[in-house]
C-alpha cells in the first residue's frame, strides 16, 4: 500500500508540471506550440505566428546577468539576420521587475512575452538565459547548454558563435553569407 501511495503522489508531481516532469526540449525536437500575450497587448501564437521563419525562443529575465551580457548579442543577430525573417522572441519568467519596461529602456527590439513561466516549463527550461534556435520547419537545431563560466563578454561571444552557427543551418545560409 505504501508504495502504491509512493507512485500516485509522483504521478501527481508530474500531473502539475513540475520541473522535474517536464521534458527538455533539445536540437531534433519539434518545439511544442505556445500562446501568450505580448508586451504590447498582442496576443501571439507560436509557431502560427512566426510565418515559417526561423526564431530564437530567449527565456529571460531582468535579474539575470548572463541575459544582460547576451543582449547586445541577440540585437545584432536579429538585426543580420533580419532579411530571413529571423526574429528573437524574448520569453520572460520567474522575474518580479517589469520586462516590458527594461528592454524599452535599453532599446533591444525584441519582441517581449512578460509572463512566460509555464512555456519556459513546457519548454523544460528552469534557469536564465534559455536559448533556443528553431528552424522553419518548426524543429529546434540549437538548445544552450549548461555553463559554469562566469557571466559577460566571454560567455556571451560563445553563445553568439554557436546560435550564429545554427541559424546559418536553420535558414540555409552559407559562411559566405549567401
Amino acid at each position: 500500500m505504501q508504495r502504491l501511495t509512493f507512485v500516485s503522489l509522483i504521478l501527481a508531481a508530474c500531473l502539475t508540471t513540475t520541473p522535474a516532469c517536464a521534458e527538455n526540449i533539445d536540437a531534433g525536437m519539434t518545439a511544442p506550440a505556445w500562446e501568450l500575450e505580448s508586451g504590447d497587448g498582442t496576443a501571439f501564437s507560436f509557431p502560427a505566428d512566426a510565418e515559417g521563419e526561423a526564431s530564437i525562443l530567449f527565456f529571460w529575465a531582468t535579474w539575470c546577468p548572463y541575459c544582460h551580457a547576451l543582449m547586445p548579442y541577440l540585437q545584432k543577430i536579429q538585426d543580420d539576420y533580419s532579411e530571413y525573417g529571423v526574429t528573437v522572441y524574448a520569453i520572460d519568467f520567474k522575474d518580479d521587475g517589469d520586462p516590458v519596461e527594461y528592454m524599452e529602456k535599453l532599446g533591444w527590439k525584441f519582441m517581449v512575452f512578460p509572463l512566460g513561466d509555464l512555456v519556459a516549463d513546457d519548454y523544460g527550461v528552469f534557469s536564465a538565459p534559455g536559448i533556443l534556435v528553431v528552424n522553419r520547419d518548426g524543429v529546434v537545431t540549437y538548445r544552450r547548454k549548461p555553463t559554469h563560466a562566469p557571466p559577460g563578454k566571454a560567455i556571451a561571444e560563445v553563445w553568439d558563435e554557436q546560435i550564429r552557427a545554427a541559424l546559418d543551418l536553420a535558414v540555409g545560409r552559407t559562411a559566405a553569407g549567401s
